[in-house]
């Protein structure tokens, strides 16, 4: 029984100095491994750095806007009739009182010679009556029957005049005229359009639109920035000149328009430009380059370089 137990203790033994030896082993290696690491110079790495400035800033919002003709209209014809004669082609810039379409006007045109010649008819009578007024063989009927037939033909010399002036369409204001297929011989029902002009003005509109907890922050006469590409020289600032009267039930936006002064010749109408608008007052705040911020799932975060024991750290 004893032999047994000194064998199991004899055991015991050996194992526990077996572990001893490694443990000790391994202590000893990882003590000279940080020796050794505490030997090694700290690591570095060369990077760029950007002094941490003051600016003022406040937040924005952004919305999409829309270039807007200061004058523009579809030219639609009053009567109907045949085209006789084009005074634009497409893509033209025309002058205000520029022929645009002539409709065939020759019938009126006659019936105007037909009234003019009773007219002047009339009128003759008239002034034989008058000479008449006080001879014996004056008479007060046939007076007033010529005098209300010179103002009859009269009248429908007037009525052809103003027709014709309806069959020659000129320009409203100068314009820049879009794509027409109109063609001399063709017919025109009334209202029929004839092509879309838009004015050609130093100044331009721009309308877009904001959520209507941001367009509560602007009034008119604020200044919005517009961005596009056809501004080569950047953003340019535009005055707000009016709001909608009411939020717009659908999308629940207010609708604006602002002036962009100088920009008719850059902008075409119809294009969209990107709006910045200001939605607070500007405030003092840090600034630090936009490559200096790292995001990860934490978060934004930046680097701070502090100096300690003549060493720079990040």
């Amino acid at each position: 029984m004893l032999r047994r137990v000194g064998a199991w203790l004899f055991v015991i033994a050996l194992m526990s100095g077996i572990a001893a030896g490694l443990g000790y082993y391994k202590y000893s290696e990882i003590t000279a491994g940080m020796a050794a690491g505490m030997s090694r110079p700290e690591p570095s790495e060369v990077v760029a750095t950007a002094p941490v400035t003051t600016a003022e800033w406040s937040p924005t919002t952004r919305a999409i806007g829309t270039v807007v003709a200061m004058q523009q209209l579809d030219l639609r014809t009053e009567i109907a009739g045949l085209v006789s004669e084009r005074g634009f082609s497409s893509g033209d810039t025309v002058q205000k009182g520029q022929l645009l379409i002539q409709l065939d006007d020759r019938q009126e045109k006659a019936s105007l010679a037909a009234a003019e010649a009773e007219a002047r008819l009339a009128r003759a009578n008239l002034t034989r009556r008058e000479a008449l007024r006080n001879s014996p063989a004056f008479s007060d009927q046939e007076f007033d029957k010529s005098r209300e037939d010179f103002a009859a033909a009269t009248a429908r010399a007037e009525s052809l005049k103003v027709i014709i002036e309806r069959k020659r369409i000129l320009a409203p204001f100068k314009a820049r005229v879009g794509i027409t297929d109109l063609q001399p011989g063709a017919y025109l029902d009334s209202g029929a359009s004839i092509v879309r002009l838009q004015g050609v003005d130093d100044d331009l509109y721009v309308d877009f639109a904001l959520p209507q907890e941001n367009a509560a922050l602007l009034r008119s006469g604020d200044d919005v920035s517009v961005i596009s590409l056809a501004l080569t020289d950047g953003p340019r600032r535009v005055k707000i000149l009016a709001a909608d009267d009411s939020v717009d039930p659908e999308n629940r936006a207010v609708r604006f328009r602002a002036l962009g002064t100088g920009l008719g010749s850059v902008l075409r109408p119809g294009a969209f430009v990107d709006v910045i608008a200001r939605t607070a007052d500007p405030q003092r705040r840090l600034v630090v380059p936009l490559t200096a911020v790292r995001r990860s799932p934490a978060g934004q975060h930046v680097f701070v370089i502090e100096t300690k024991d003549g060493q720079s750290r990040a």
